[in-house]
């Protein structure tokens, strides 16, 4: 590939969905050392392409937006680079070979989104950055727990995705009789679900650097398929995910535990942006079908191996005889 005159990264999904791609994005900026590169993509995650490229500027953002609307890739962009990843479709723009989507599903298969990505760069001749995990968390900071805390995040992008509330609330007990400190970390849609839980501790981050924050600070994390997970894995923190009707091969959070209830019929979906499993009841069998104990044996044992700053290995975790 020819190298361009400037780079636009640009990326319009979710928050899970833009970590497990920016290891793309650090990967095309090393490949064009000196190339201009500029984001495109939510203002909430910005600041996480800081280090790699420039806001857009006004006349460029106006350029990509005219794309939608024009027959022909507009001739202003005739020279740079966009690089999109998403998921299974492509948007609906003129062809070029200047804009580079990256598929981050494809039907009938069940491979991650950074793998189908890392194969899409390395076919356009785009090197991956092997240590993408140890540059984010050079950037961005590592794991560096300074309090009991046990992040507990009760929501998802989909709410057929969340691990009931009666088993988190069990687990936030099994917690407190191990002398750590269960954390509930809410967003406007756990609270329009009604997924506050009540006489617990309560968090509610503002913004996502508010959110790795207090995830880089505490001892470990639990929660369903959702994108506060990957930011954790990218930042080394420690903890259990939840998976049932999507599959950890595909979705699972890089460096965390999974648990699942080991049904045959699960996954049974791919993407979660509509409705699936119609036949099941709610909440789904393949989550209500995990309970607590699994989840807080996972958590004692990452907690031995991960001390908080000033304690000594397996200092932090002391169980009440059960």
């Amino acid at each position: 590939m020819n190298p361009p005159d400037k780079i636009v990264l640009e990326h319009a999904g979710a928050l899970g969905d833009f970590f497990l791609a920016w290891p793309v994005f650090l990967s095309v900026i090393r490949h064009f050392p000196g190339v201009a590169a500029f984001a495109a993509v939510r203002p909430s995650l910005a600041g996480y392409l800081a280090p790699l490229a420039a806001p857009c500027t006004p006349e460029l953002r106006r350029t990509l937006d005219a794309r939608f609307a024009a027959a022909v890739w507009p001739e202003a962009l005739a020279e740079t680079l966009v690089v999109r990843p998403g998921l299974a479709v492509r948007p609906e723009l003129p062809a070029s070979d200047r804009f580079l989507f990256l598929p981050g599903v494809v039907p009938g298969s069940l491979e991650s989104p950074r793998a189908l990505y890392r194969k899409a760069l390395e076919a356009h001749g785009i090197p991956w950055a092997e240590d993408w995990r140890e540059t984010f968390q050079d950037f961005f900071g590592g794991h560096a727990p300074t309090s009991d805390d046990v992040l507990l995040f009760p929501g998802a992008g989909h709410p057929d995705k969340c691990w009931p509330l009666d088993r988190l609330a069990a687990l936030a007990g099994g917690l407190v009789e191990r002398r750590l400190r269960p954390v509930y970390v809410l967003g406007p849609a756990e609270l329009e679900r009604g997924l506050a839980p009540a006489g617990s501790g309560i968090v509610m981050p503002e913004t996502v650097e508010d959110l790795s924050r207090l995830l880089r600070a505490a001892r470990a994390v639990v929660g369903p398929d959702c994108g506060p997970l990957h930011l954790a894995g990218l930042h080394g923190v420690p903890g259990v995910a939840v998976f049932g009707p999507t599959s950890p091969r595909q979705w699972g959070p890089d460096g965390l535990d999974v648990v699942t209830a080991g049904m045959a019929c699960a996954p049974c979906t791919a993407m979660t942006s509509g409705d699936f499993a119609a036949a099941c009841p709610r909440p789904l069998p393949c989550l209500a079908g995990i309970g607590h104990e699994a989840i807080l044996e996972r958590l004692v044992a990452l907690g031995r191996r991960t001390p908080v700053a000033g304690q000594e290995p397996g200092q932090l975790v002391k169980t009440t005889g059960r």
